[in-house]
C-alpha cells in the first residue's frame, strides 16, 4: 500500500440545531470553525445538517448520521428553555435516562455565582444529564457537553454559543481525537486568479487536470471577478502530500 492509497479514515457530520439557523436570523459560523478544526486532524467532515430545535428531527438526523459517520458532533439545544430538547432526544437516542450531576450542579452554581445571579429551576435542569454520557466542562455557560460512545460511533453534543463551543472543542474533544491514530492528512492550497471566467478556466486547465494524481481534487470558487482554484491533497504523510500539492500549483 502507497502513502497515497484510501485507506479507513474517520469520518463526521455535524448537527447544527436552531430555528434562527434556518431563518436566517444567525450565520452557522460554529459548523465552519469545526469543519476547519476536524480538516486538521485528518477527518473528513461528509455533511452537516441543519435542523430546528424539535424532538423528532433530531433523533432522525442522529440516525441517519450515525450509519453515514464515526463521529457526529452536535451544537445547539442544551440550553435550560423549553425549546431546547436535545438532551432528551439522546437520552432516547442511547436508551438511557437523565440523572442529577453533583459536579455539574456545582459548576452551575459556581458559574452564576462569579455572575452574581442566584439558582433558579431551570438551572438546576442544567445538573440532569444523561447517565452513560461523559460530561464535559464549560467554564462559559451552565450546559456541560456530553459525549456518548456505543461500538465505533461517538456523539459529542455542544452548546450552540460560539465561545462555549470552542472552548469546550479545543480544550477538551479535540486533544482527545488528537490522540486517535492518524489514518490520513488533509491538505489545501488555494490560488487565486483574476479576470478569468470559469467555464474559460476549466477549459484552459482542462489537460492539467487529467494529469492530477487521484488523491489530489481540484475545485472551482468563482465570485466576483476571482475564481480560486482550491487544490485538496490527502495521504497517509503529511509532508509529501504538501511537497505534491505545492508543486501541481506551481506547474
Amino acid at each position: 500500500m502507497t502513502i497515497f492509497e484510501k485507506k479507513i479514515v474517520m469520518k463526521a457530520c455535524i448537527i447544527s440545531i436552531g430555528e434562527e439557523l434556518l431563518i436566517g436570523q444567525t450565520i452557522n459560523t460554529n459548523a465552519a470553525w469545526i469543519s476547519a478544526k476536524l480538516n486538521g486532524l485528518g477527518i473528513e467532515v461528509g455533511e452537516i445538517v441543519v435542523i430546528t430545535d424539535d424532538h423528532h428531527e433530531i433523533l432522525r438526523s442522529l440516525q441517519e448520521c450515525s450509519q453515514r459517520a464515526d463521529l457526529v458532533l452536535i451544537t445547539g439545544g442544551l440550553g435550560p428553555t423549553r425549546d431546547d430538547v436535545t438532551k432528551h432526544a439522546l437520552c432516547e437516542f442511547f436508551d438511557t435516562r437523565l440523572v442529577m450531576s453533583k459536579q455539574i450542579l456545582k459548576d452551575v452554581e459556581d458559574y452564576l455565582a462569579r455572575q452574581g445571579r442566584t439558582m433558579n429551576e431551570l438551572n438546576r435542569g442544567q445538573a440532569m444529564v444523561p447517565e452513560i454520557a461523559d460530561l464535559l466542562s464549560n467554564p462559559y455557560g451552565t450546559a456541560p457537553g456530553l459525549w456518548f460512545r456505543r461500538d465505533k460511533l461517538s456523539v459529542v453534543a455542544m452548546p450552540g454559543v460560539p465561545y462555549e463551543m470552542r472552548e469546550m472543542m479545543e480544550k477538551q474533544i479535540l486533544p482527545i481525537l488528537g490522540k486517535e491514530p492518524r489514518e490520513q492528512y488533509i491538505v489545501h492550497r488555494t490560488v487565486l486568479t483574476q479576470g478569468i471566467g470559469e467555464s474559460n478556466l476549466a477549459q484552459m486547465l482542462s489537460d492539467w487536470e487529467d494529469q492530477l494524481p487521484d488523491h489530489i481534487q481540484l475545485a472551482y470558487l468563482p465570485s466576483m471577478g476571482i475564481v480560486k482554484l482550491r487544490l485538496t491533497g490527502k495521504g497517509a504523510r503529511e509532508d509529501v502530500i504538501h511537497d505534491c500539492i505545492y508543486k501541481k500549483s506551481r506547474s
